[in-house]
């Protein structure tokens, strides 16, 4: 259940807080809004000092993780961040990279045409691509031509959605299913189906821009495929499986693995259906509030029970940037319902320490955290200025 809205107080508790506010002469008093004023400004300035970090960290090369490789999603995360900001040196210089090693275009295999390759190191042969990461580019190209007006964007964006639905297939009940990868080398479709991989959001954002029917279908298709793993208080499972239903009575095809939820998985996936319902991201937003300040990345669901429970109570478990920064995000998408004092409190008391923490640190997946947080930020800051992705009732097939 949702917590009662802050409603106004009665005169008689403004009074009280006049009088008490007298102290302000002596220091002793601050105000809701210059307290919100003093958080948006702590805010900016960790966002400049990071969006100048991201930059810096570029024009030295690929941003390269532990492992050695080079991820495609962290440059396309850094790009839908660049178009957010309107910093578009550093979307080009992202974009730029993609192009270079990630994007396959001269290729002699259509099915893997405009395709974008999940990871990259030098001397390694391109084994899969990411339908994640090939949809995040065409989400990214079509943001940038919305924002600046560049023809070429939105001529590559179409060209990269159609390679991202070529991971996809139609269901007999008309869901429409997007697979994790294409191989290279088998000229295959992966086995697996995460439910975090299916972007409706993104189908119906560029359908919006086009009319294009057939896309209208896809997005409309797909967001019911992912609407149908939801379990309860904003979690979804996590995989799809049309096997399992030959296996388990009762059983329609979705399972987490060991009943694991990860908390990032959930939250991209009500990101992908606020577009079609924002009910996922209203109740994940209302969990968290509800169960601070324990809370934890990953989540048991018991099928017996229905339960939901924290995975394991270690500090290893509580969640992280890429997770804070989502949720900020859904909560600036869905700004009525947790209210303005909750965003100003979620700001304060888990992102601004978040970053100052971090302000120093240059962990490994940097370039995938960070890019998320500014983008969050930005349209907590600015909300007028970024506007939100189509939804239902602002365009129609």
């Amino acid at each position: 259940m949702w917590p009662a809205p802050s409603v106004p107080r009665p005169p008689s508790t403004l009074a009280a807080t006049v009088l008490l506010c007298a102290a302000v002469l002596l220091g002793g008093c601050t105000s809701p809004a210059s307290d919100a004023e003093t958080v948006s400004e702590e805010l900016e300035q960790l966002a400049s000092s990071y969006e100048v970090r991201l930059a810096d960290g570029l024009e030295t090369g690929l941003p390269v993780r532990d492992d050695g490789f080079a991820y495609a999603v962290d440059l396309g995360n850094t790009m839908s961040a660049a178009v957010a900001l309107g910093n578009r040196s550093l979307f080009d210089r992202a974009y730029g990279m993609i192009r270079a090693h990630f994007l396959r275009v001269d290729t002699g295999d259509p099915r893997a045409r405009h395709t974008v390759l999940w990871r990259y190191k030098p001397g390694t042969a391109p084994d899969a691509s990411g339908s994640k990461e090939t949809g995040l580019l065409a989400d990214a190209l079509w943001e940038a031509y919305e924002r600046w007006g560049n023809p070429e964007h939105r001529r590559m964006a179409t060209k990269v959605l159609d390679a991202y639905l070529r991971h996809g297939y139609w269901e007999t009940d008309r869901r429409f299913v997007v697979k994790n990868y294409y191989n290279y080398g088998t000229q295959t479709l992966s086995e697996n189906t995460w439910v975090l991989n299916q972007m409706p959001h993104t189908v119906r954002k560029i359908a919006c821009g086009t009319q294009d029917a057939s896309l209208f279908r896809r997005a409309n298709a797909m967001a019911r495929f992912a609407e149908g793993a939801y379990l309860k208080k904003g979690f979804s499972r996590e995989m799809y499986d049309k096997g399992i239903e030959t296996v388990f009575d009762g059983a329609d095809g979705y399972y987490s693995p060991n009943g694991l939820l990860k908390l990032q998985s959930s939250l991209e996936i009500a990101k992908a259906l606020l577009p079609f319902t924002p009910a996922p991201a209203r109740e994940i937003i209302g969990f968290i509030r509800a169960s601070y300040p324990d809370v934890s990345s990953a989540y048991y669901y018991n099928p017996r029970s229905k339960a939901i429970a924290p995975l394991a109570e270690t500090s290893e478990q509580t969640y992280g940037l890429s997770e804070k920064a989502l949720v900020l995000l859904l909560a600036t998408r869905v700004r009525d319902s947790p209210g303005e004092a909750f965003l100003q409190d979620f700001v304060d008391r888990e992102i601004v320490p978040e970053l100052k923490r971090r302000r120093d640190e240059s962990s490994s997946p940097f370039y995938f955290d960070v890019p998320l947080m500014l983008e969050a930020a930005q349209r907590y800051l600015r909300p007028d200025q970024v506007p939100a992705p189509p939804g239902e009732s602002e365009c129609t097939p």
